[in-house]
């Protein structure tokens, strides 16, 4: 789409903007996709309670020229990847609080962006040869704009309504048609690519992204778009049962990326994206259609288990925190517990939404529901190893206690190269992070910020797990490791994995690559790394990565120890060899200055066919003293003694024996 198109489109569209609303005519449509009339006294309740008022005051306080602003921009980039995008999130947030607070200026101003926004030649820059379709700009505008459309109501008249609706389905409908049938159809596929204005978004192939979207996140919302627009359409487009039928075929596929356990691949961040717009469908077909019990379809009481597993306090801000593995960022949004609770009754769903959510989406202030009965996470989500083989272990749910995790598993679209990585946040701090913001896109310094030297792991030679060269984007690679024992004794759990397949591929010489995990309840982890090689002698290293994003890590280190420091708590590390004494720096990750500062820890031992290396971490709040550890060599392995716990290991077996004795 050229610029030329754009103005001439946003012209035509402005003489429309023109002319008077009929007022007093009856939209034709009777499918409500959001939300009953009888239901916007709780929807303006809701904009003034305690959880969503803040949202909803940053909302109602822009001014409508940021509207109109949006638009301007669009019609003069092209750009549908972020122009394009903000338009939508400002309709969507202007039609909320016209919602809550209507007013005929507002009404105007959203009569006129969805005037011009339909005279737009398309809401997508992906192709399939020459044909558009739609994954996530055109899926996002479909319902954005039935959203605006159901919000507006009886402003809309019948005319505008058809103009509308057919919009919807040449734009929005068949685009998403065409992705999901592709995802389903590889074989029929011409070939994926961006539009001329967007080709050099990025450098990737797409040549096996329909099967590779088609079971990831991203069916999800093309799908919910699909669905939700042929409910609109029916009884106005012929194609609508079909694209509805499509939809719900789809959904069955979307629900089965989740493990039976509840947990999702990709990680918090990426479980939001796919239920927040799976939800959105559930709810209108529910509402509009029916017949289908979606609840039953999964275990969303188990997706609460997952979402409840990968929390990590707070922010500094307040927000929630996560277990931010790979590219996830953030927690759900609140309606996606609140939309579980209503369906389950489970309580814990309630407390998710008030304590473990982002209030800051536009179904949040559609679906919550204030005073229903909240319940705090059982006490078997203080240890969790879930069905993807990652370990999630806390002391507690408040924001100081402690929380460390564990990523062992396969691999997974939005991965990182991070087999056998540990992160770890004691008393508010990230001691042990992953760290945020890796680039999608190969050709940027923030890629390094994938690979396995950026993680809180072992390198062998320089290498990590296996990684792929990006040229597919974010897809999986062929890393896979697995938890070789699991086990919990009170306060102290512990767990084994075997990494030795995610870093063979990128080095025959490896035949064992092992960490060992041992957790003391809140404040001491025993790490034990093991590596065996043939062929040649290799040194191995290991590095530890503090939270640096406020540029306040200070990092120091001595013969066999180094400390990490953050304002509000420490890490001791100190460190033993089976062999030669390994060296201890403080060095970083090796990114340009506008990716970021990363400074880390890095033990690193001479070159030898077998490494056996025991670092004991040992955290404290700033201002008192961290737990006494001693640490002896055995002929099998390591005595550890503290005042709570002695600790015998046997790491001359395949897999460490470990036996606890409390004081």
């Amino acid at each position: 789409m050229t610029r030329r198109d754009l103005l001439r489109y946003a012209s035509g569209s402005l003489l429309l903007a023109s002319l008077p609303a009929s007022l007093g005519a009856k939209n034709t449509s009777s499918q409500r996709l959001f939300f009953e009339r009888y239901e916007i006294g709780k929807i303006r309740a809701n904009a003034r309670s305690a959880l969503l008022a803040p949202t909803y005051r940053e909302w109602a306080s822009r001014d409508l020229s940021e509207l109109q602003d949006a638009l301007h921009a669009f019609e003069q980039s092209g750009d549908i990847v972020r122009d394009f995008a903000t338009i939508i999130n400002r309709l969507t947030e202007f039609s909320l609080v016209q919602l809550v607070e209507p007013s005929s200026q507002r009404r105007d101003a959203l009569l006129s962006a969805l005037k011009r926004l339909i005279s737009y030649p398309k809401w997508d820059y992906f192709l399939d040869g020459d044909k558009e379709i739609g994954i996530q700009r055109s899926s996002l505008a479909t319902v954005r704009i039935l959203f605006a459309r159901e919000v507006l109501d009886d402003a809309i008249d019948d005319s505008l309504d058809k103009k509308i609706l057919d919009a919807i389905a040449a734009k929005g409908c068949l685009p998403c048609y065409r992705a999901v049938y592709g995802m389903d159809h590889p074989d029929t596929v011409t070939g994926w690519r961006f539009d001329d204005r967007h080709e050099g978004f990025y450098q990737l192939s797409m040549e096996r992204w329909p099967m590779i979207l088609g079971d990831n996140n991203l069916r999800s919302a093309p799908s919910s778009a699909l669905g939700i627009g042929a409910i609109a359409l029916l009884g106005h487009d012929p194609r609508a049962q079909q694209w509805l039928d499509t939809a719900v075929s789809s959904f069955q596929r979307v629900l089965r990326l989740f493990s039976p356990d509840g947990s999702y691949f990709e990680g918090l961040s990426y479980a939001n994206y796919t239920l927040r717009t799976a939800l959105n469908f559930f709810d209108a077909h529910a509402r509009s259609v029916g017949g289908i019990d979606w609840s039953k379809k999964a275990n969303f009481d188990g997706m609460l288990d997952f979402i409840a597993s990968m929390q990590a306090g707070k922010n500094a801000d307040g927000t929630p925190d996560i277990v931010n593995f790979s590219d996830a960022r953030s927690s759900v949004y609140a309606c996606v517990p609140a939309w579980i609770g209503k369906q389950t009754g489970n309580p814990l769903a309630q407390y998710q939404v008030e304590q473990m959510s982002l209030p800051t989406y536009f179904l949040d202030f559609l679906w919550y529901e204030p005073g229903k009965a909240s319940s705090p996470p059982p006490p078997a989500l203080l240890n969790v190893r879930n069905q993807l083989d990652w370990v999630l272990c806390r002391s507690g749910w408040d924001p100081d206690d402690a929380v460390l995790a564990f990523r062992s598993g396969g691999p997974c679209n939005h991965e990182h190269a991070d087999r056998n990585h540990i992160t770890y946040k004691f008393h508010g701090e990230r001691l042990l992070t992953d760290l945020f913001g890796a680039a999608y896109d190969s050709r940027h310094s923030g890629w390094e910020m994938r690979k396995t030297k950026a993680h809180n792991s072992v390198l062998v030679n320089g290498m990590g797990n296996h990684y792929h060269d990006g040229q597919e984007g974010t897809n999986d690679s062929k890393s896979y490791a697995a938890i070789t024992q699991y086990q919990i004794q009170g306060d102290t759990v512990w767990w084994t994995s075997d990494a030795t397949a995610a870093y063979l591929i990128e080095n025959d010489h490896i035949t064992k690559v092992l960490r060992t995990v041992i957790f003391h309840k809140p404040d001491l982890v025993i790490v034990i790394d093991q590596v065996r090689l043939h062929f040649g002698e290799q040194p191995m290293s290991i590095r530890f990565f503090p939270d640096n994003r406020d540029a306040k890590a200070k990092l120091k280190t001595g013969k066999n120890d180094f400390l990490i420091e953050r304002p509000q708590a420490q890490l001791h590390g100190t460190v033993y060899s089976k062999s030669d004494a390994p060296s201890i720096t403080s060095t970083q990750l090796d990114v340009t200055p506008e990716t970021g500062d990363f400074p880390c820890i890095e033990i690193e031992t001479s070159p030898a066919f077998t490494h056996e290396i025991v670092t004991v971490l040992r955290a404290n709040p700033r201002g008192s003293s961290p737990a006494k550890v001693n640490v002896t060599s055995t002929e099998k392995g390591w005595k550890l003694n503290s005042k709570q716990a002695t600790f015998h290991i046997d790491t001359q077996s395949a897999t460490p024996v470990i036996q606890l004795s409390l004081a």
